[in-house]
């Protein structure tokens, strides 16, 4: 472990790791920048292959189909169809004439205006029950849509002759009025057109590196690999691209190709390119510049190691000086030869320091005698300090216990005071609301005393009321009487009223009579109830006077308990600050013997070291 922590295997190792991860950024970057060129190269690479390609077989078809078109319009083929079976020897040897010149050209027919095969180019095919529309219905139909126009096959289809594959191009055959009389199909030997491209481009494709053209129902119609035609090969090429670089799989094989959509042709040409063949190179350079950055590392390795051990070994010899003086040995003195780089200068200031260190050691060791004999008295001191610190903060405690039980005592009287002060006050407010009560009462009693007047007088106009209305009664009977039977009836109420007025009469007499005693009996309480005002306002007038008193004297026992509080705070303050006192006394005392105790440990630590 000792091994592993010293600087001898640190500091190489830090110094080759980080050679390491140069050399790493190095490789990598290196790589990054080959791999970057390797796809622009390759990219332009397969890009320009593809569109030689593409741009030599739209010639290529271009130029059969004109070819075609050619034959179908020349006036032999025109007379023959018009019926003219006399000149059908001058028709057959005029196309092998041409024909033969075409080596694209396998084979070609002559069709009536509804498919049926009227002959071959040769002669040696004519039989009206065979019809084109039935062998190859695709070309045919589309033939039919474009309106008789000349129609390319979009598949490649195999042919009996060479075993081979052919391209069918269908032309219309007019007459001189452009009237629709026939056509003529010939058959391009497309595995002849596919043989001629690639010896035209050098052979230079492969199974890694791969030319081929797909259809619209991605089948191989064209590809270096003859055994790869018309196999279905769907390798993602977007719809609407009309170029493009893509990335596919072909047989767990990741590869990269460029593909264009073909001019004439409903097609589109690609060239892949194995990723393994594109990065072959680059693995190489990889696979080199490991070897060359190990061989370099392992090179960095061995001399880091040998410079730097040897650059730190008298370290070690410093390392063993430190630990002497660590032990307390500074009278070590060991021979070690200083050399002049920043070691030799480390070893001089080493020197130095345990020299002024043995120095400072002895001053420490005189200036501790001296502080452990000081702290020796001051703890002395501080000891006798402590008692009579400690007298005097029992004696303040005791009066200040003592002057607290006087300010309870005169703060209790002084509450009493404030409470009897209270209740006088209080009595002197129920006194009044008592006062006011009865001189309330005195004048309802009054205000009841000339209501009973009223009444009085009252019941006296009802009494004449009623005399008057027995008079009047008196009267109606009288002169019923004289009426004979016609006042009988008014005799009767007449009698009724004066019944009444006689019951009104007395009923007003004793009401008269009740009244007057009413009367008297107010006008009694009414004497009565001016006596107790009297008396209640000489009670308030006392009251008002011993509450003077009382004030007088709670203010006095306020003022008394206010200065007995600022002698007992005054005490408890002194009392407070002798604790204090007393307290740092205490404290005073044990920093002077810690003082001791630490003066006394400081020798016996300077005690270790030797000079």
């Amino acid at each position: 472990m000792k091994k592993i922590n010293s600087i001898a295997v640190k500091l190489p190792l830090i110094v080759n790791i980080v050679t390491i991860m140069i050399c790493v950024f190095i490789i990598l970057s290196l790589l990054k920048v080959a791999v970057d060129e390797i796809n622009g190269y390759v990219n332009t690479n397969i890009e320009t292959s593809a569109n030689g390609y593409c741009n030599f077989l739209d010639k290529t078809i271009e130029e059969q189909t004109l070819l075609m078109q050619s034959y179908s319009s020349m006036p032999v083929i025109i007379d023959y169809l018009k019926n003219y079976i006399w000149m059908e020897g001058t028709v057959f040897i005029t196309l092998q004439k041409v024909l033969n010149n075409n080596e694209f050209i396998t084979n070609a027919y002559i069709l009536s205006s509804d498919s049926s095969l009227i002959s071959s180019y040769d002669g040696k095919l004519k039989d009206s029950s065979i019809k084109i529309s039935s062998q190859y219905p695709d070309l045919w139909n589309k033939f039919v849509s474009k309106n008789y126009e000349i129609t390319i096959a979009d598949n490649i289809y195999k042919s009996d002759i060479n075993n081979g594959f052919v391209l069918p191009i269908i032309c219309p055959i007019l007459d001189y009025d452009n009237t629709f009389l026939g056509a003529f199909i010939g058959f391009i030997d497309w595995s002849l057109i596919i043989q001629d491209s690639l010896n035209r481009f050098g052979n230079v494709f492969n199974k890694d590196n791969s030319i081929f053209i797909i259809n619209a129902n991605n089948e191989c119609v064209f590809h270096n690999i003859s055994s790869e035609l018309n196999k279905k090969l769907d390798i993602g090429i977007p719809q609407n691209g009309a170029s493009g670089i893509i990335k596919y799989d072909y047989f767990n094989e990741s590869k990269l190709a460029f593909y264009k959509r073909m001019e004439i042709m409903p097609w589109v040409l690609a060239n892949g390119v194995s990723e393994k063949l594109i990065y072959s190179a680059p693995k190489k350079m990889l696979l080199i510049g490991s070897l060359i950055g190990l061989i370099g590392i392992i090179i960095s390795v061995l001399f880091s190691v040998f410079y730097i051990r040897k650059t730190i070994n008298p370290i070690k010899y410093i390392v063993k000086e430190a630990k002497e003086i660590s032990s307390g040995n500074f009278a070590s003195n060991s021979n070690i030869k200083a050399s002049n780089d920043e070691i030799g200068e480390l070893l001089d200031s080493f020197s130095e320091m345990r020299s002024k260190f043995s120095t400072m050691i002895k001053e420490i060791l005189m200036a501790s005698k001296e502080i452990a004999n000081s702290a020796s008295e001051l703890y002395a001191g501080s000891e006798d300090l402590a008692k009579r610190t400690e007298y005097q903060a029992s004696s303040l405690e005791e009066t200040a216990s003592s002057m607290e039980e006087m300010a309870s005592t005169i703060k209790s009287s002084a509450q009493n005071s404030v409470d009897g002060n209270e209740v006088m006050m209080a009595s002197r407010n129920a006194v009044l609301e008592g006062g006011s009560v009865i001189a309330n009462t005195t004048k309802m009693i009054e205000d009841v005393y000339d209501a009973s007047a009223k009444i009085k007088n009252i019941t006296k106009v009802i009494e004449d009321i009623a005399f008057q209305t027995n008079i009047l009664a008196l009267n109606a009977s009288v002169e019923a009487a004289r009426a004979g039977d016609q006042g009988r009836g008014f005799a009767v109420v007449a009698s009724e009223v004066r019944n009444l007025a006689q019951n009104s009469q007395t009923s007003a007499k004793d009401i008269t009579v009740l009244i007057e005693d009413i009367y008297e009996k107010i006008n009694k309480s009414a004497e009565m109830a001016r006596h107790s005002q009297e008396i209640f306002s000489d009670i308030e007038s006392k009251i008002e006077e011993t509450s003077k008193i009382m004030s007088d004297i709670s203010h006095t026992a306020v003022e008394q308990e206010a200065g007995v509080d600022q002698v007992n705070s005054a005490v408890s303050k002194m009392d407070s600050i002798t604790q204090q006192n007393a307290s740092l006394v205490e404290q005073s005392t044990a920093a002077s013997k810690s003082l001791l105790d630490q003066a006394k440990h400081l020798e016996e630590l300077m005690s270790f070291f030797r000079l």
